[in-house]
């Protein structure tokens, strides 16, 4: 009997130390504590026999029978807590289910119920992981030890020595000594001690397995002692599975509001907010109110409204004129979210670049302020149309499209014009006195400079004699003074015979070879230009009039200074 009570003193006195380490800060414990100090459970599940008619001697579930009971937990801080349960089961021991052929000769058998109250320390080390500073809760595992006192009651021992084996005759005093006993023999002392694993899903409810083997000063749990091992004291365990409630919730600062429901569980408060301080008494906690001194409205986070327009005065431009919120609490009597106060228009709704005026036209320009609220226009001419940007508006503008001056009311000052014919003509004919042109001549009708055209045999890109004396007179009418600004394009054509791929190419063909033969002889490439037709634009009538190239003289418009 010494033995187990000086294993349960070093289990209890560990769990002791444990717990006082907790308290005093060894092991850090900083969680908040559970919001149930009480928990009430069941437990099913098996009850085993350890003795002389089984084979181990630290017990293992050989024969286990159904057992189940019920526990009654007080938490002492969030790793101790004290067990109270009650258990009842059945234990059997078998000797033909030995490993050893002398005790499956033996042949004993043994049946018995046990019930037993208990009182146990439990220790939960990480029990207060499960919980955080702001008091929410995380599911999880935690693992406990336990160790206590009770006591068991085994009466009613059904035991059969099989005396009817031979070998068993040896026995008959022992075995009568063992009946005797057990009439002074149906309980003990008994010292649970045992390991568990729980599944907390809330800190209200909890799901496990618990392990607990008893220590016993007893050897007639099973019946058989002398006749047996009487050295080696009787021993027996449950396991099973647990489910566990809490109830009985805390209320950590005393503010008549449970911690499980409190959302300011160490700071006293009102139900109506929560359990949280209310330091205005506005219904607000002060841990969500904005104006945590001053008593306000819930919709506006606990801030007062002194002109009730749903703006807190705090944010309101005008405490004391109600107004909507997207002018800032200040009136708008047009509502077009400019404040009357900002409102150089307040009785129309108008644009807030525009100090809430409106603009009718949308020019950017109020209404009071445009000559022309109509018609969009620019500042420059006070909002009024001015189609040619000159600065003054359409409506005062005698040239509305062209830009002008005010002392000709919108009209520009003349300073030059386009050369005429005649004058054109005239200048043609002095740039070309003198000069002994055969193929270049004035088109006096259209005042152009015209050139004879270069024909070509079929399918013929080459120059000949003839063709190369007029590119050449080309080249020494673009050599004048005062022709510098002439160009000559050649334009290539093709009469209709062949493809009109190929005489496209060809009439390409023809242009190139008298370009190249002008820039040969000397001519600006700037002034040069060719163009291939092929057949798609017939200059004659027949065949030879289409195998040709033209040169096009062409210069820009001379323009007459009316300043000189």
């Amino acid at each position: 009997m010494l033995k187990p009570l000086l294993l349960v003193l070093a289990v209890l006195t560990g769990l002791n130390v444990y717990s006082q380490g907790v308290t005093t800060g060894s092991v850090s414990t900083e969680s908040p504590e559970s919001p149930y100090p009480w928990e009430f459970g069941l437990q099913l599940g098996t009850s085993a026999l350890g003795g002389d008619l089984v084979d181990n001697d630290v017990v293992v579930f050989n024969n286990a029978q159904p057992a189940g009971g019920i526990f009654l937990r007080r938490r002492l801080g969030n790793a101790l807590a004290l067990r109270f349960a009650v258990m009842y089961g059945q234990l059997v021991g078998d000797d033909t289910e030995s490993d050893d052929a002398n005790r499956v000769t033996r042949g004993f058998t043994s049946e018995t119920n046990i019930f037993e109250p208990s009182l146990s320390f439990e220790l939960t080390p990480f029990y207060g992981s499960r919980f955080n500073d702001d008091y929410t809760f995380n599911p999880g595992l935690s693992p406990y030890i336990s160790a206590g006192i009770g006591y068991g009651i085994w009466g009613d021992v059904m035991t059969d020595y099989n005396t009817s084996e031979p070998t068993n005759a040896g026995r008959a005093a022992a075995i009568q000594q063992d009946i005797s006993d057990q009439l002074d023999d149906s309980g003990g002392v008994v010292f649970p001690i045992g390991v568990g694993l729980r599944y907390h899903f809330s800190p209200k409810s909890a799901l496990g397995l618990d392990y607990s083997f008893r220590i016993t000063g007893a050897d007639l749990i099973d019946g058989v002692s002398q006749s047996g091992d009487p050295t080696d004291d009787d021993a027996y365990a449950f396991f099973g599975l647990t489910y566990s409630v809490g109830f009985g919730a805390r209320d950590a600062d005393k503010d008549g509001v449970n911690d499980n429901d409190d959302e300011c569980p160490t700071q006293p408060g009102p139900a109506n907010t929560n359990g949280c301080p209310d330091a205005d008494g506005d219904g607000v906690a002060d841990k969500d109110d904005d104006c945590p001194n001053e008593a306000g409205l819930a919709n506006l986070n606990g801030c007062p409204d002194g002109d009730g327009d749903g703006v807190a005065d705090k944010d309101d431009d005008c405490p004391t004129e109600a107004g909507p919120a997207n002018t800032n609490g200040c009136p708008d009597r047009d509502g077009d979210v400019v404040a009357d106060k900002d409102d150089e228009c307040p009785d129309e709704a108008g644009l807030a670049s525009l100090n809430g005026c409106p603009d009718g036209d949308g020019d950017g320009i109020a209404d009071k302020d445009d000559d022309c609220p109509a018609e969009a226009g620019p500042a420059s001419t006070n909002g009024c149309p001015d189609r040619d940007g000159d600065g003054i508006a359409d409506k005062d503008d005698e040239c509305p499209d062209e830009a002008g001056v005010a002392e000709r009311n919108g009209c520009p000052l003349p300073t030059n014009r386009p050369e005429n014919l005649q004058e054109r003509i005239e200048r043609y004919g002095k740039l070309l006195e003198g000069q002994d042109f055969k193929h270049i001549r004035i088109d006096s009708i259209n005042g152009t400079i015209m050139i004879d055209r270069i024909y070509f045999p079929t399918d013929v890109a080459s120059l000949n004699r003839p063709d190369r004396m007029i590119i050449e007179e080309i080249d020494r009418f673009l050599s004048l003074e005062g022709a510098n600004e002439f160009s000559i394009r050649y334009e290539g054509h093709a009469d209709r015979r062949a493809s009109d791929e190929y005489n496209q190419r060809l009439s390409e063909r023809r242009a190139t070879s008298a370009s190249d033969y002008s820039e040969r002889q000397g001519a600006n490439p700037a002034n040069l230009s060719t163009i291939g037709f092929g057949e798609k634009q017939p200059v004659g009538a027949t065949l030879r009039e289409n195998r040709v190239v033209i040169p096009v003289a062409t210069e820009p418009t001379r323009m007459i200074d009316l300043n000189n």
